[in-house]
């Protein structure tokens, strides 16, 4: 009786001494943020357009996956993993509560989308004047704001001073930016117009993107736009592609499976986007056959590019602006 007694105690302490430590590295939680591959979505699930036209092959965005505040356990397997990145997280992010970090991903998403539309069918203007678009620059919507201000997420910025929405995108953004303390903003919170007295420049205290009124009454062809829990700025190049393929006869995908990111602005350029190293392997597992990358992240882009074997499957394209990446889809 006392050696099976002895035999389960020494049961027990081992395992008390192998889970032990794997329950504590896999509870405590880190000040680090990881990075990992996604996955990749076509651009039919966010938007669609009444079109005649058929699309052989896809546009896709992609997204990756981020934890904040990973646990040690996590941060040890992700330095492992080739394809991820183990960042300390950003401290100025650590007052946001969970549904604030959507809502930044959502205002982000629906600037994009807007910007994509008004982009798409302004190019597409110039080929058939039947197409039409209407559409007014409506306000800054607040995406981001740092600790102890009095802005808030989803806050539309429509006034400062007495310069108001009215002047236009670039004018009222660089009124924006040339603001300083003691300059009066005022929003919209919660469809009710509120003051807010600056104590530093606005764009030391907050980032915004800007939102447009389309009438999508009179827009043409009809633009179906539709839910998704996916948030961010970084779909607009594919996005306003997508949308311009439905819009002209020539199909540019030529069958291809057409993938990348890059922020999008209405004058046509293309921005850079967080996460690209990730979002290169994320595009080879899903056996795209482009990659169409920022200028801004076309050398990280190509240093996580050289590390895949049979890289050749899929090409890596940079690109500056919405001209460039349609010129090179034409020849392609």
């Amino acid at each position: 009786m006392k050696h099976i007694l002895k035999k389960f105690w020494i049961v027990i302490c081992l395992a008390l001494i192998i889970n032990i430590p794997i329950l504590i590295l896999g509870t405590v939680r880190t000040n680090q943020s990881i990075m990992l591959k996604g996955d990749t979505s076509n651009i039919d699930n966010v938007v669609t357009i009444d079109s005649q036209y058929d699309t052989v092959g896809s546009f896709s965005s992609i997204f990756v996956l981020s934890v904040d505040k990973c646990t040690i356990l996590q941060s040890l397997f992700a330095k492992i993993d080739k394809t991820a990145t183990v960042e300390e997280l950003n401290p100025y992010y650590g007052h946001f509560s969970d549904w604030e970090n959507y809502r930044m991903g959502q205002v982000q998403k629906n600037s994009s989308i807007m910007t994509s539309l008004i982009t798409a069918y302004s190019y597409a203007q110039k080929e058939n004047t039947s197409i039409n678009i209407e559409y007014s620059f409506k306000s800054l919507c607040v995406s981001f704001y740092f600790d102890g201000t009095d802005f808030r997420i989803d806050d539309e910025i429509i006034k400062i001073n007495d310069i108001d929405v009215s002047v236009g995108y670039s004018q009222f953004s660089q009124a924006i930016r040339n603001s300083k303390s003691g300059d009066v903003v005022t929003v919209l919170r919660d469809n009710k117009e509120m003051q807010i007295t600056l104590t530093n420049c606005a764009y030391n205290l907050c980032r915004y993107y800007p939102y447009y009124n389309i009438n999508y009454d009179t827009i043409y062809p009809k633009a179906n736009i539709k839910s998704s829990f996916v948030g961010g700025p970084s779909g607009g190049l594919l996005q306003t592609l997508a949308i311009y393929n439905q819009l002209v006869p020539f199909d540019y995908t030529k069958g291809l499976k057409i993938t990348g990111t890059g922020t999008m602005s209405v004058d046509g350029s293309v921005g850079a986007i967080g996460g690209i190293k990730q979002k290169i392997y994320t595009a080879f597992d899903d056996d795209m056959d482009v990659f169409l990358c920022p200028a801004d992240n076309y050398e990280e882009a190509l240093q996580a590019y050289n590390t895949i074997v049979y890289k050749e499957k899929m090409l890596l394209i940079k690109v500056s602006n919405f001209s460039e990446a349609l010129q090179y889809l034409y020849y392609v």
